[in-house]
C-alpha cells in the first residue's frame, strides 16, 4: 500500500474557517500581562528596556522612581505613571496605529480626529 505524501498546504486547507470573536481591550491587556508574566525572560527584557529609557529622559527622576520602587513606597506607583506620561507627551511619535484584529472598541472610538 503506497501513501500519498502530505504537503504543508493540505493541512491548513481543509481545515474550516473558524471565525474569532472579537475581545475587548481589557480581555486583550489581561491576556497580555498573564503572557508576560509567564516569561521571566520577556519581564527581564521589558524591566531592562524601561530602566534604560527612563535613565536616558530624566536621570535624576529615574533614580528617585527606582529607589521609591525599590524601597515599596506608597508612592512608587504613581511617580513611576508621572514619569512615563512625561515621557509619552515629550516624545509622542504622529503613527496611526490600525487596530488590532482581536480588539473591539465602541464605533465611536474608532473614528480618527485630525490635530
Amino acid at each position: 500500500m503506497k501513501i500519498a505524501p502530505i504537503q504543508p498546504a493540505d493541512f491548513t486547507g481543509a481545515l474550516p474557517s473558524c471565525p474569532r470573536p472579537t475581545l475587548t481591550k481589557e480581555q486583550v491587556f489581561r491576556l497580555w500581562r498573564c503572557a508576560i508574566k509567564d516569561d521571566d525572560r520577556l519581564v527581564d527584557e521589558i524591566i531592562e528596556q524601561l530602566y534604560e529609557n527612563i535613565i536616558a529622559f530624566d536621570y535624576k527622576r529615574a533614580e528617585c522612581v527606582v529607589e521609591l520602587i525599590v524601597r515599596r513606597s506608597l508612592t512608587a506607583s504613581c511617580a513611576l505613571r508621572s514619569l512615563l506620561k512625561d515621557m509619552r507627551t515629550v516624545s509622542t511619535p504622529a503613527v496611526f496605529i490600525a487596530p488590532s484584529p482581536f480588539y473591539s472598541e465602541p464605533r465611536h472610538a474608532r473614528q480618527m480626529t485630525r490635530p
